[in-house]
């Protein structure tokens, strides 16, 4: 379950979007602020893994913060 980052050319505002195991990223990505649909992942940021799957014990998960 990646989190990308994705990046409205519209308004500029840049947000979170996660792909959930075993399904397609979206095609289209709508902007969470002004509604465009022309929304794209930054391909400079890496794409980091849901915290569920980065391993108990690193501070991500719920019961280790």
């Amino acid at each position: 379950m990646p989190i990308l980052t994705v990046k409205c050319p519209q308004c500029g505002h840049e947000f979170q979007g996660l792909v959930l195991a075993g399904t397609q990223q979206p095609k289209i990505w709508v902007c969470s602020k002004c509604g465009s649909n022309k929304a794209e992942i930054m391909p400079e940021k890496k794409p980091i893994p849901h915290p569920w799957e980065a391993g108990h014990g690193n501070g991500l998960c719920p019961c280790c913060l």
